[in-house]
């Protein structure tokens, strides 16, 4: 008796609703509103982003990768997700925090 329930427990199934759609994943805007700078580009540092967080002094990061030619314009809005490294800072960025920058898109 005992086998006979645990054979019919292990081979039912569970019955998918098919009546519920599939769902989309969407691309999700960055979390963070920036701004790309090339403050700092005579001094040898290409590109830093700029977080104005409502403390006296913004945030400063130091993008790992380049950035894509259509987010690497001065002046820019961008959202955006990044991730902080523990790494020296490229030479020539004397100010800022290196960081991997990831969902970038322009805001709007």
């Amino acid at each position: 008796m005992i086998v006979f329930s645990f054979l019919i427990a292990c081979k039912s199934k569970k019955k998918s609703d098919s009546s519920q759609p599939a769902t989309k994943t969407e691309t999700v805007a960055g979390k963070h509103k920036g701004k790309i700078s090339h403050a700092y580009k005579e001094s040898g540092c290409a590109v830093v982003i700029v977080i104005q967080d409502g403390s006296e002094r913004p945030v400063q990061l130091i993008p790992k990768d380049p950035l894509p030619e259509k987010f690497n314009k001065d002046g820019l809005l961008i959202n955006f997700n990044y991730r902080l490294l523990k790494m020296k800072n490229p030479e020539g960025c004397n100010s800022g925090i290196p960081a991997e920058i990831t969902d970038i898109s322009i805001a709007k």
